[in-house]
């Protein structure tokens, strides 16, 4: 199973042999494919072979190409290979309302009880609790919008008052980073498993491709957040270390559904318990993950 996420942030020329990626800058190294998850690409000096886009379909290694400051702007995925790419779409064109409301509800649930989580770790107990009463009040389909409810509260408890998403600093444009990186991986995985990412449970923009990947990555975004209230202050500089503290995220151990696994590997069965789901019509088969530590997941 793929297990590596790569950033090249030098300039550097990439190329394949004998089914590994080949990364030549003052020295070269190679990789195998099979191993690797994303390619994150910072550097507008690097060049890549039509081989490397090749084989990265083919072995299902997401490119993740970065602007001018070093922000993701934009993904290479393969066309779609599952076996059964019809027979999936049909499944996930023909879900009813009530069972997409339940599943919405399921994922708010869980990612106000995250963020909960979240600003216990910081050691704000009296905000957490707060949220946790939020999260026991969501209705089907979230009919009462408690997830917008719970932002106001959350982002303040972490940022300091006044903070808004859409203000020009250093917390936000490590948000955004950090949150481009989980949807990346939330969608990798969900072509791999035969949907169509366009096509959503509750987010449903006609201008965004990746609506399916913005609802489940939801349950994931406290983990950035707890990463960056804890390594990111006011007067940070956008830099090089915060980013790399954000690809930890990817390490970080969660609990799914009594098993730890890595956000890495969670990731990749939380679509695989979606299908399942969606077969039996039963939201709560879906495995969604609980943020428990900030711990990088050791395997035995």
């Amino acid at each position: 199973m793929a297990y590596r996420h790569l950033v090249v942030r030098n300039p550097a020329k990439l190329s394949t042999r004998y089914e590994q990626l080949v990364i030549k800058q003052e020295e070269s190294i190679s990789i195998p494919l099979e191993d690797i998850c994303t390619v994150t690409l910072e550097d507008p000096a690097i060049t890549i072979t039509n081989s490397v886009l090749s084989k990265c379909t083919e072995y299902h290694v997401e490119l993740i190409v970065c602007d001018k400051k070093h922000m993701p702007s934009g993904i290479v995925q393969p066309f779609h290979r599952h076996s059964r790419q019809k027979t999936v779409l049909e499944l996930q064109m023909n879900l009813g309302k009530p069972f997409k409301k339940r599943i919405w509800q399921k994922i708010v649930i869980q990612k106000l009880e995250n963020q909960a989580r979240c600003l216990e770790l910081l050691h704000k107990g009296e905000e957490a609790q707060k949220l946790y009463a939020i999260s026991r009040s969501v209705e089907s389909g979230d009919r009462t919008n408690r997830e917008a409810y719970g932002a106001k509260l959350y982002f303040e408890s972490l940022f300091g008052s006044g903070f808004h998403r859409r203000h020009d600093n250093v917390y936000n444009i490590s948000l955004n980073y950090g949150y481009s990186i989980i949807r990346s991986l939330v969608a990798r995985s969900i072509v791999r498993y035969g949907f169509m990412p366009s096509f959503g449970i509750f987010h449903d923009s006609q201008t965004n491709a990746f609506n399916l990947a913005d609802d489940f990555m939801e349950v994931l975004r406290p983990f950035v957040d707890v990463t960056i209230a804890i390594n990111v202050s006011s007067d940070s500089e956008w830099s090089s270390e915060i980013r790399e503290k954000l690809f930890e995220v990817l390490e970080i151990e969660a609990v799914w559904n009594s098993e730890r696994l890595n956000v890495t590997h969670g990731v990749d069965n939380m679509i695989k318990s979606f299908v399942s789901a969606c077969r039996q019509q039963d939201a709560n088969v879906l495995m969604l993950p609980e943020l428990t530590n900030i711990a990088v997941h050791a395997y035995e």
